[in-house]
C-alpha cells in the first residue's frame, strides 16, 4: 500500500508542471470563447425552435454552447436513448455529464464542466506528447503545439457541450502511454474511447500501429503484452449489450441514421465524394442574388480541413512515427466514408500530428509569422463560434 502511495504521488509531482504549463493558455482561451460566444448573443438574440426551451432559465453564457447535437447529448443523459435517431450518439459523453450533474449542478452546466475538465486532460497530455516528439529542450514548441490546438478553427466546440473534448483527451492520453509503452494504460484508455465515438476505431488500429513499430519490436516474435489490444472493445461491446437489451437492436447506432441522418450513405469511394463535395461548395459561388458568403465558409470548413490535414499528412509522414500516419490518415479516410465531409473541421481537432507537422515547420520559427499563424486561426475559430451560437451550420 505504501509503494502504491509513493507511486500516486510520484505521479502527480509530474503532473503539475505539465497542468501549471497549460492552465493558463487554458484559461484565457476558455474565457475568451464564452465572452465572444455570450456577447454576440446577448447582441443579436436568435430565434431558436422548441428544442431550446430548457436553456430559458439559465444566463446567456450556457445557453451559448449548447446547440446542435448538444441538446441530444444532454436529453441522453437526463432521460436516455428516447428515440430512434439518439443512438447515433455514444454514451460515454453523456454518461460523464449524468455524473456529474448528479451532485446538484444543472445539465447544461455539467456538460460544459465535462467539456473543460476535459480539455485541460487533453492539452496535458498533447504537451506530454510535444515533449516526446520534439525532445524536452524544444520548450518554445511545446508550448506552441498547445497554442495552436487552443486556436485551431474549430476549436470552440472542445468548449461546448459536445464529445471533441472527451475524445482528444482520451486520445490524446492514450498515445502518450503508447509512446511510452505503458500498454495495459493505453488500451484501457481506448477501451473508454470505444464507448465515445465511432471514428475510435481508427484510434485504435493506429495505436496497434504503435506497438507493431516499437523500438526492440522483432520480426515475428510475438510479446504477450499485445493481449491487452483484447480490451480495446470493451466500450463498444458495452454499448452493443445495453441496445440488445434496452432498446431492442444491438445496432442500434447504426439503424440510428435510416430515422434521423438519411443523407449518410456509405461510400467506399472516398476521392469522388470530395470531388462531388468541392463541386457543391464552389457552387455556392454562384447562387442566386450572388455568392452566398454565409454558406461558404460554413459549408467550406469540413472539406478544407480535410484537404489540409491530407497534404500537411502527406508531406511530414518520413519524419512522424508510423502509428502518427496511421491515425491522420485512417481518420481521413473514415470520416469522408458517409458520402460528405460534413463536419470533419472538428473531427480532425484530434489530429495531433498534423498540428506538430505544422507546429515544426521551419518557415515558422520566427515569432512574427507563428503568432499572425495564431492570429488568423484564432479569427476563424472566433467567427465559427459566433455562427454556432447563432445556431448556424459550421460542423
Amino acid at each position: 500500500m505504501r509503494q502504491g502511495f509513493r507511486a500516486g504521488r510520484a505521479r502527480s509531482v509530474r503532473a503539475a508542471p505539465d497542468l501549471a504549463a497549460v492552465l493558463g493558455p487554458f484559461l484565457v482561451w476558455w474565457v475568451a470563447v464564452v465572452t465572444v460566444t455570450t456577447v454576440s448573443l446577448a447582441s443579436i438574440p436568435v430565434v431558436l425552435d422548441a428544442s431550446y426551451d430548457h436553456l430559458r432559465p439559465h444566463p446567456v453564457w450556457v445557453q451559448s454552447l449548447v446547440r446542435w447535437d448538444s441538446n441530444y447529448y444532454l436529453t441522453i443523459a437526463e432521460r436516455g436513448y428516447v428515440s430512434p435517431e439518439m443512438p447515433a450518439f455514444f454514451p460515454l459523453y453523456p454518461l460523464l455529464v449524468r455524473l456529474v450533474a448528479s451532485t446538484g449542478l444543472a445539465y447544461p452546466v455539467a456538460g460544459i464542466l465535462v467539456s473543460a475538465v476535459a480539455t485541460v486532460v487533453a492539452l496535458i497530455h498533447l504537451r506530454r506528447l510535444a515533449v516526446d516528439h520534439f525532445g524536452p529542450a524544444e520548450t518554445l514548441l511545446h508550448q506552441r503545439a498547445v497554442l495552436l490546438f487552443l486556436a485551431g478553427p474549430s476549436a470552440f466546440f472542445l468548449a461546448a457541450v459536445y464529445t471533441e473534448s472527451v475524445f482528444c483527451a482520451l486520445t490524446f492520453a492514450a498515445f502518450h502511454h503508447a509512446r511510452r509503452q505503458h500498454w495495459g494504460r493505453a488500451c484501457a484508455l481506448l477501451a473508454l474511447l470505444t464507448a465515445s465515438r465511432s471514428p475510435a476505431v481508427v484510434v485504435v488500429l493506429a495505436v496497434l500501429v504503435e506497438y507493431l513499430t516499437r523500438p526492440g519490436a522483432r520480426g515475428h516474435r510475438v510479446d504477450r503484452r499485445v493481449l491487452w489490444f483484447l480490451l480495446t472493445p470493451a466500450g463498444l461491446l458495452a454499448y452493443l449489450g445495453y441496445g440488445a437489451r434496452e432498446l431492442g437492436d444491438p445496432l442500434a447506432f447504426l439503424h440510428a441514421y435510416d430515422h434521423g441522418w438519411a443523407y449518410q450513405v456509405f461510400d467506399p469511394n472516398v476521392p469522388a465524394t470530395v470531388l462531388h463535395v468541392l463541386g457543391e461548395w464552389a457552387a455556392l459561388f454562384v447562387a442566386d442574388g450572388g455568392p452566398d458568403v454565409q454558406n461558404l465558409f460554413g459549408h467550406g470548413l469540413g472539406p478544407f480541413a480535410w484537404l489540409f490535414c491530407l497534404v500537411v499528412t502527406a508531406a511530414s509522414w518520413r519524419r512522424q512515427p508510423a502509428g502518427f500516419t496511421a491515425l491522420s490518415l485512417g481518420t481521413l479516410v473514415f470520416v469522408a466514408l458517409n458520402s460528405n465531409l460534413q463536419a470533419v473541421n472538428r473531427y480532425v481537432i484530434v489530429l495531433f500530428p498534423v498540428l506538430f507537422a505544422v507546429t515544426g515547420w521551419r518557415h515558422l520559427r520566427e515569432e512574427s509569422r507563428f503568432g499572425l499563424l495564431l492570429l488568423a486561426s484564432g479569427a476563424v475559430m472566433a467567427l465559427g463560434a459566433v455562427l454556432f451560437t447563432h445556431a448556424e451550420w459550421v460542423g
